[in-house]
């Protein structure tokens, strides 16, 4: 790291030695940093600038290691100023007296200063570049940190966010507690580009996502480990989401042609903070949570989240969500230089899953032109008796972080994590005379459905991953380099089991279309039916990133990783009357491919960037929405056919406005994949399909003023199937990719202690299929229900320091609109909700 470069001006005459006699200030000099050397201001240099050995400038904010302990404000102050080369002085020389919770973690400067201060009642301002202001919480201009976003999670990104050449939106804190979320799927609704899938066959209402029309339900990560979660992902233990938006196995491995998805968690931290919430509402909403961190000694902290919920969902019948998860993490100082955190989650679901409404209804109902309009959007077609979504995710992760004096950094993350499925679904199919033996009931003169079309998962799916990063600093000339080397471990094993319903007590019968009867009496009779599978998998994955910066304007990003996947599948077919076990067939295969991104960005300002990225992915067939995946169906193609393998090209602008507080983003992209898997006319699988998607996105994040924040996104996308073996799907717009989406929320700090928020998200409509088929009026009525607007809002007030009320209202218009869709049905959205939640803090 170079010396910081304190560029804020030095006072003089009476005032200054006034101020000087009377405030407290920690300014270091070089003899007291040996690495680190101060100029005085000039006009010539950057506000925000540190220099190197050569006295050459730079410009970008660093990211630092910090590992101070709690103490009273002034020890813990001078130790944050001596890491940043910061001028920090307090307003009031008592204030320093105050305890402190201390600093840890990878943190940019200013982000650094607001740890130390968190709890103390004690708030600051920047007075210049290199320079801060302490006062009592309330009285300074702004308590922000102006300018700087949080450094991401990932230590394969060094830069800053306003600095990476790449499309990544990062959902805060702040946004989430102010929308009231609860679930993965709603906290993704923050951003466009992002759509949801219903589910086909035996899968249910999980995190089933498309980045820019491409799966990404495999492409969920937990502090950077790929996650098998077969479950919708709660949010109690979370503190913030990063979205990485096109292909990007570089970072994530393999997988991500449109994306991917990390979850940072909840960490220890070292100081003392307190939060019960409770909320009430719509749909016998109930849910509570608990955050509670504590400072055991100067070497120690722990940390303890906790949620319970008994749920519906509004204008759903039925529907029951009920959940408890508890997540402690623990933090060790294991000497100045070094940091442990153990964290562990354990989530338990016990769920009514929704398949929704049906996208085929009966011949009847047809002929007669009714439509999904006509039917009742509380209607459940399953039986509550019978259908279940049980859930158990067990995750736990050692991270250990090293700092080898202010030029290198390692780090080490093991993870052991498990989750365990067991599901039965019954989706909205019509009764038909061909099943009429089959439905017990069945009237061919009345429009009715199917219980009968039962769908099954039984998982338990095991992944032990252990990642090492490090991260050097070094020169080659006159250019700065940030080196990142790491390899990646990792083994996954998914075995399943088959189940069904044997019907010992009897078939289920028919309903209506119109009215069904969910709680029609039914005993089943669920069983293990001898079949298993189970996919095996084991990845080495070494890697390398460098940022080269030339000089204060440009920057040059490269990074490449290179995947070694061997995967192995068992599959054993029911035994036969007589044998212990059926036939048993084995297949593997193994892939090695390589992924890189490269990237350039030119700083005409220090408040603005330009960049070209182009990055690349890879997907193995043997990855299907449920993990690993060699279905009967496809066998024989996920064995011999290879990955199928994307690239993206990016042009983008970042920009720092409102005086550093609010960062603007423009990004045009284009995402091809070229070899996608496609039939041929024999219905053979091959990898002749031609995939693109192109468009341009708009982000804006941050804070318009001291009390107004923003958080919007809008993305205009055109996807077009090149080519295909069916030629019913060339020239069509690709599935689950809106030509317009748009999202939005801003909250308002009132006088008085109150904030008012509110939010919108629209989507102009996509298709469930690459061939846009409309066959029939009810399919045109649910794609119309994919466009909509549906607005949120919120209000709440501080009652006391401790105290604060919060209001939320959801779909405030009370919307009818696909939530999330496939072929054979629907989920709607949730009608209008209004939710209360009192929070005490502590």
């Amino acid at each position: 790291m170079g010396a910081l470069v304190a560029t804020t001006a030095i006072g003089t005459g009476t005032a200054a030695a006034h101020e000087a006699r009377n405030a407290s200030h920690f300014h270091f000099s070089p003899a007291s940093i040996a690495h680190h050397r101060f100029v005085l201001p000039s006009e010539t240099l950057p506000p925000w600038s540190y220099l190197d050995g050569d006295g050459s400038v730079n410009s970008q904010p660093p990211v630092l290691t910090f590992n101070v302990p709690p103490g009273p404000l002034r020890e813990v102050i001078a130790a944050v100023a001596r890491v940043t080369g910061f001028s920090i002085h307090a307003s009031r020389p008592e204030l320093l007296d105050i305890p402190s919770p201390g600093v840890s973690g990878r943190l940019t400067p200013s982000d650094a200063i607001a740890h130390a201060l968190d709890g103390t009642g004690v708030a600051f301002h920047l007075t210049g570049a290199h320079s801060a202001r302490l006062d009592i919480a309330g009285l300074t201009e702004s308590v922000e940190v102006a300018g700087e976003a949080a450094p991401l999670s990932s230590p394969k990104y060094t830069q800053p966010l306003e600095n990476t050449p790449q499309t990544i939106v990062v959902i805060p804190a702040a946004v989430l507690q102010q929308q009231q979320v609860t679930t993965l799927s709603d906290a993704l609704r923050n951003t466009p580009g992002i759509t949801l899938h219903a589910g086909e066959g035996g899968s249910g209402a999980g995190d089933n996502i498309y980045i820019r029309g491409f799966s990404a339900a495999n492409d969920v990560y937990i502090d950077g480990v790929r996650d098998p979660g077969v479950l919708s992902r709660d949010m109690f233990a979370v503190e913030n989401v990063e979205v990485a938006k096109g292909p990007s196995s570089v970072t994530t491995g393999r997988g991500s042609a449109g994306g991917s998805v990390n979850l940072v968690t909840k960490r220890a931290r070292f100081s003392d903070s307190g939060a019960v919430q409770f909320s009430g509402g719509s749909a016998d909403d109930r849910r509570g949570t608990i955050d509670v961190n504590r400072t055991v000694n100067d070497s120690v902290a722990f940390r303890l989240n906790g949620m319970w919920q008994d749920s519906g969902v509004p204008r759903r019948d039925v529907v029951d969500n009920k959940a408890w998860g508890v997540a402690p993490s623990v933090s060790f100082r294991l000497g100045t230089a070094t940091q442990m955190t153990v964290n562990y989650e354990h989530v338990h679901q016990h769920n009514i899953p929704d398949y929704g409404l049906p996208g085929t209804l009966p011949a009847l109902a047809d002929a007669a032109g009714i439509t999904v309009d006509d039917l009742d959007f509380s209607n459940y077609y399953g039986l509550a008796d019978r259908d279940h979504q049980i859930t158990d995710s067990d995750v736990v992760s050692a991270i250990v972080e090293h700092q080898f004096g202010s030029r290198a950094n390692l780090r080490n993350l093991t993870r052991f994590g498990r989750n365990r499925l067991d599901l039965v679904v019954t989706p909205p199919r019509a009764a038909t005379a061909d099943n009429a033996a089959s439905d017990p009931g069945f009237d061919p003169t009345r429009p009715q459905m199917r219980r009968t079309d039962t769908k099954y998962r039984n998982l338990d799916d095991r992944t032990v991953t252990n990642q090492t990063d490090l991260t050097t600093m070094f020169r080659t000339g006159r250019a700065r380099h940030t080196l990142v080397t790491g390899l990646e471990l990792t083994h996954e094993d998914q075995p399943a089991y088959s189940v069904a319903d044997t019907y010992a007590n009897g078939r289920p019968p028919v309903t209506s279309l119109f009215a069904p009867n969910p709680d029609d009496p039914y005993t089943p009779s669920i069983e293990r039916t001898g079949a298993t599978s189970r996919g095996m998998a084991d990845t080495v994955a070494p890697y390398v990133f460098d940022t080269v910066e030339l000089g204060e304007r440009w920057q040059v990003d490269g990074g490449v990783r290179w995947d070694h996947v061997a995967a192995d599948y068992t599959a054993v077919n029911a035994p036969a009357a007589g044998e212990a076990i059926g036939e048993t067939t084995r297949f593997s295969r193994t892939d090695r491919a390589a992924s890189g991104r490269a990237g350039v960005v030119f700083k005409p300002t220090r408040q603005g960037s330009l960049y070209a990225a182009f990055s690349t992915s890879f997907v193995p067939l043997f990855d299907g929405a449920w993990g690993l995946t060699l279905a009967d169906s496809g066998r024989n193609a996920n064995v011999t056919l290879p990955p199928q393998k994307s690239r993206n090209l990016e042009l983008g602008t970042k920009w720092q406005l409102a005086g550093d507080r609010l960062l603007f983003t423009t990004a045009f992209f284009q995402t091809d994949m070229t070899n996608a898997k496609t039939t041929d006319d024999a219905g053979n699988a091959v990898l002749a399909g031609d995939q693109q998607v192109r468009g341009v996105e708009f982000d804006v994040s941050g804070s318009l003023n001291r009390r107004w924040s923003l958080f919007s996104g809008l993305s205009v996308m055109h996807s077009d199937v090149q080519a295909s073996g069916n030629p019913d799907e060339v020239g069509r717009q690709l599935a689950y990719v809106p030509k317009l989406s748009f999202s939005l929320w801003s909250a308002y700090a009132l006088p008085g202690d109150v904030t008012v928020g509110a939010g919108a998200q629209y989507s102009d409509g996509y298709f469930f299929d690459n061939t846009n088929e409309i066959s029939s009026a009810n399919r045109a009525a649910i794609q119309e229900l994919t466009k909509y607007w549906v607005f949120q809002a919120m209000a709440s007030y501080d009652v006391t320091r401790h105290l604060r009320l919060q209001l939320n209202v959801a779909n405030l218009t009370d919307a009818r609109y696909v939530d999330r869709g496939y072929r054979g049905h629907f989920i709607p959205g949730a009608g209008r909700a209004i939710v209360f939640s009192p929070v005490w803090s502590f």
